[in-house]
């Protein structure tokens, strides 16, 4: 399959003005990540994306669509390469991605979104205080680590597990237990 968009070095010194996304105030005018775009009829048109809070650069396509994933600095969006016009926004904080079938699976400091198309996005927002950490996709499912506090204000972390046939988020809680029988 034929690449359809491409990760630029920085904005075109020439050529015709680049579209902002989101297209709001100053950020329109600061350089995100520059990304070019190639429409079935050949001609091109390049994006620039806000940056969100984090280093991490991904983009794909949308398997038999014409969606585009991006995530600028930790921002996702989701345009569609024939229609700039068409497009999805969110997160600020991704910083890993798990491509499984045909699913994205997009992991922020303390979310997780997955991405099946541009219009079923499914989000675990809020899922600990102190981030995630130590991700792996085995089989049909992410597991990790959710670093968090208890009611104490001590560090703990607790095992997860997203089943991703079923989408059900389960926490593991830990052997040691916060309370003691005298």
């Amino acid at each position: 399959m034929k690449e359809n968009f491409k990760i630029l070095k920085g904005l075109p010194s020439c050529g015709e003005m680049y579209i902002s996304f989101p297209p709001n105030g100053y950020m329109e005018y600061s350089e995100g990540l520059a990304v070019e775009f190639v429409k079935k009829d050949g001609s091109k048109w390049v994006g620039n994306f806000a940056r969100g809070n984090s280093n991490f650069i991904f983009a794909c396509q949308l398997k038999d669509t014409e969606d585009i994933v991006i995530i600028a600095y930790g921002i996702c969006y989701i345009v569609n390469l024939e229609d700039s016009n068409s497009f999805v926004e969110f997160g600020f904080d991704f910083n890993e991605v798990f491509q499984h079938n045909s699913t994205i699976i997009i992991i922020g400091e303390y979310s997780i979104s997955i991405v099946k198309n541009k219009t079923e996005i499914i989000h675990f927002d809020s899922l600990c205080y102190g981030g995630i950490g130590e991700m792996k996709l085995e089989e049909n499912q992410i597991v990790g680590i959710l670093n968090d506090y208890d009611s104490s204000g001590n560090d703990i972390e607790r095992s997860f597990i997203l089943n991703l046939s079923n989408l059900e988020f389960k926490r593991i809680n830990n052997k040691n237990k916060w309370w003691k029988i005298w």
